[in-house]
């Protein structure tokens, strides 16, 4: 996985400068073989609308929910339930394991939320304003994206798991609540949220009129990637893509929001995570509030098969090059010739320690002298009578 990630290091460092020949050669290699199909997502808006409102526990709701395991036979589904209002609200959760892959670490999570808004507080005509919208752009486009990367990723030969995420009861209440990541998010153990690298939630992205901007709220390591994938299929105004084109004006760097979206809930478990959402929805809008959000005008003809296809295109050139990977760390075997800090205490011990070994050696070496010479003393024998003499004798 680390030889994978080593080509993007100076991506990752220069996140808003132009790609480098080399970091360029690895994302027009995986460009080439991009299979995002723009005209299928489109296609799943329109059948997402036609189911109705999928309101938390909707018939809408559970007919979507049914049909994507009914699809996906290679995923490991499992649904995350939770009490709401007078029933009940479900997030799906989808895992794709590569064959043979025993760990279920580094996963790259790819999120939405697929509920609709029960009210259109934004409409003129007041008369409008509590009825629920069809939700082509806001909930539909970005549910598309993740059921085609579900179709794709079996396909890809990933080294790491992905996971895809659906989030119920994002739209509701009075202001969005974004309850269904909320509940989720606060519902996994310590060790499922280490396993995941990083979280790119995908909102409001089909709006014919796309526009995409650096959003404030994004945790770094999730965003840093971004602009040179925009770049790489052709999303940066003047900027030559892989293919050769000269970019469109999608992703505008130097333009920054601040959204409010389900991957606050995820980052605040400690799940690194950024959103890819327009933050100006309709022709002409210059926010969100001028535009078609929370409207009935949020409807499939507002919603494109390019930029379903150019967001798209991004996220699976994402998970091919393995840009929201985190590395292994790197363990060095190699003996080390330093010697290691001491701690104070070792300073003081060490010292003395030497100080008792050198007292102890002296109380020995005393010892061993006085008893050579008691030994001495015993094995002398008695004093030699002296004799006098005098000048006579």
């Amino acid at each position: 996985m680390l030889r994978r990630l080593l080509p993007l290091l100076l991506l990752l460092l220069l996140p808003s400068a132009g790609a480098l020949p080399t970091e360029q050669t690895v994302l027009c290699e995986a460009a080439s073989g991009l299979m995002s199909d723009g005209v299928r997502m489109n296609e799943r808006v329109a059948w997402q609308v036609n189911l109705g409102p999928r309101i938390p526990d909707s018939p809408a709701s559970h007919a979507l929910l049914s049909s994507i395991v009914e699809n996906n036979t290679t995923w490991d589904i499992h649904f995350d339930v939770h009490p709401y209002k007078n029933g009940n609200m479900t997030n799906l959760v989808a895992l794709y394991t590569p064959s043979g892959r025993t760990r279920t670490d580094h996963v790259v999570a790819i999120a939405a939320h697929y509920d609709t808004r029960d009210r259109a507080e934004r409409e003129v005509d007041e008369a409008n304003q509590s009825l629920p919208i069809p939700g082509a752009n806001d909930g539909a486009s970005g549910v598309a994206v993740a059921l085609e990367m579900m179709r794709l990723v079996p396909q890809m030969d990933l080294p790491h798991p992905v996971m895809i995420v659906l989030f119920d009861a994002e739209d509701q209440g009075p202001m969005p609540g974004l309850e269904g990541s909320r509940r989720w998010a606060d519902n996994l153990t310590e060790e499922e949220i280490n396993d995941i690298d990083a979280l790119i939630l995908l909102d409001m992205v089909g709006d014919a009129d796309l526009n995409l901007a650096r959003i404030s709220s994004n945790s770094d390591s999730v965003a840093a990637p971004i602009p040179a994938l925009a770049e790489a299929v052709g999303l940066v105004s003047g900027a030559r893509a892989c293919d050769g084109s000269v970019g469109l004006d999608v992703y505008q760097h130097e333009t920054v929001a601040n959204i409010i979206d389900d991957h606050i809930n995820t980052q605040a478990v400690g799940i690194p995570s950024a959103v890819i959402i327009d933050h100006r929805y309709g022709e002409g809008a210059s926010r969100l509030a001028d535009g078609h959000w929370h409207t009935l005008q949020d409807t499939p003809d507002k919603v494109s098969a390019e930029s379903l296809s150019n967001v798209a295109r991004l996220v699976e050139l994402g998970l091919r090059t393995g840009a929201w990977q985190v590395p292994d760390p790197v363990v060095d075997d190699t003996p080390s010739t330093e010697e290691p800090e001491r701690t104070e205490d070792e300073a003081i011990r060490a010292p003395l320690l030497m100080l008792a070994v050198v007292w102890a050696s002296l109380v020995l070496l005393s010892v061993a002298v006085v008893a050579c010479l008691l030994v001495l003393r015993r094995l002398r024998g008695p004093p030699r009578q002296r004799t006098t003499w005098t000048w006579d004798s």
